[in-house]
């Protein structure tokens, strides 16, 4: 890591999980780098927390003009939330008066895990109905109430209302390859029929979210899925952390192990748990998922979370031209894919061949008649 990089996660790990690392001296170039960096993995304002900890550092020497640039990401990032915190207290009151069951993903259920949830950049509101009948329902409402014409995808529904993104999801985390998603579908459904739920209070309005070990499954198994398909999401790890360290204790380990192992997925956790320690410090002992076995080529990984741009399967689309060649918008995405998806192989194997054929074939779906 150059010094940008070590100051970044020295002041991230500093505004999330507590510690003082004292920070290196830079330039006021590599400031702004910095900044664009947090930016970029949506931690600003949880970096900007970090610096108000460092304040009296002798080597942290921001400039007037620089001090004003991370206060105003704290502050648009406080009054996004604020916006979506007052749209989802209402429209998961109003789903819950029709009796439809809305369970809060992320989102909100997550920022409450953090010392100031405002902090946690947040881009829509996703809800989960695990009832099929209720699910339909729960669009037929979205396709009279939302302000634009919702847009249908398989197993969700996308639309907008009151200015925010809604997504409704018809399952809640999906794996590609067919005998590994049957398991993962049969654990959601018999874990959502037999637990009781958690609530988080939104603004006044209980809030049901995910049972714990469950909650914990689906962060996993999110992590997992944006590893394979975009890179490793900083915020995804941070939050993975925060449960660990505020709810761990209401988790039951051995039967999320039991389901680890089910889904194929130990070894990926293994390396998701590596991350949390190599960046944030944690102990193994703090990652009871991880067996006490640290993945030695973790470090390798950190490269993807320092990416600072990279070409992800987005651009993967083929388009027909005149003739009958099928061309891709972005040959650099294709052949990205390919080498990331090599680079997992050997951690989830089963899922990473399918996902990447499953990847192509969307691909290809993309293609005018």
């Amino acid at each position: 890591m150059d010094v940008v990089q070590r100051n970044f996660f020295r002041l991230l790990r500093s505004g999330t999980f507590g510690g003082h690392e004292p920070v290196e001296p830079m330039s006021a170039y590599k400031w702004n780098r910095l900044y664009q960096m947090a930016l970029m993995h949506g931690v600003a304002a949880l970096t900007a927390d970090g610096i108000e900890r460092h304040r009296k550092d002798f080597f942290l020497t921001l400039s007037d003009e620089q001090k004003r640039i991370w206060q105003k990401a704290i502050e648009d990032t406080e009054t996004a939330n604020c916006k979506i915190n007052t749209c989802a207290a209402e429209l998961l009151g109003t789903l819950n008066k029709e009796q439809l069951r809305p369970i809060l993903l992320k989102g909100q259920a997550m920022a409450a895990l953090y010392e100031n949830p405002l902090h946690r950049t947040i881009g829509d509101i996703d809800i989960f109905f695990p009832y099929s009948t209720q699910g339909r329902k729960a669009d037929q409402w979205a396709r009279s109430h939302g302000t634009e014409q919702p847009a249908e995808e398989r197993d969700r529904m996308k639309y907008l209302w009151n200015g925010i993104n809604i997504e409704h999801h018809h399952r809640m985390q999906r794996l590609t390859n067919p005998r590994l998603n049957r398991r993962l579908q049969n654990i959601i459904s018999s874990e959502i029929n037999c637990c009781d739920s958690s609530y988080v209070t939104i603004e006044g309005t209980k809030v049901e979210t995910l049972p714990p070990t469950l909650n914990l499954l689906y962060i996993i198994t999110r992590i997992v899925r944006y590893i394979l398909n975009e890179g490793i999401s900083l915020k995804q790890i941070i939050d993975l952390g925060m449960f660990l360290r505020k709810d761990g204790d209401k988790v039951d380990f051995v039967k999320l192990q039991s389901w680890l192992d089910r889904l194929r997925m130990q070894w990926m956790a293994r390396l998701i748990g590596g991350l949390l320690v190599r960046i944030f410090s944690f102990t193994e002992d703090e990652i009871p998922f991880m067996n006490g076995h640290s993945d030695p080529s973790v470090d390798s990984v950190i490269t993807d979370v320092l990416r600072l741009s990279a070409t992800h399967n987005d651009n993967w689309y083929f388009t027909q031209g005149k003739n009958i060649f099928v061309r891709t918008s972005d040959s650099n995405a294709m052949i990205w894919q390919m080498r990331h998806s090599a680079k997992y192989l050997k951690y989830y194997p089963t899922e990473t061949v399918t996902n990447f054929f499953a990847t192509f074939a969307n691909s290809l779906s993309r293609i005018e008649e």
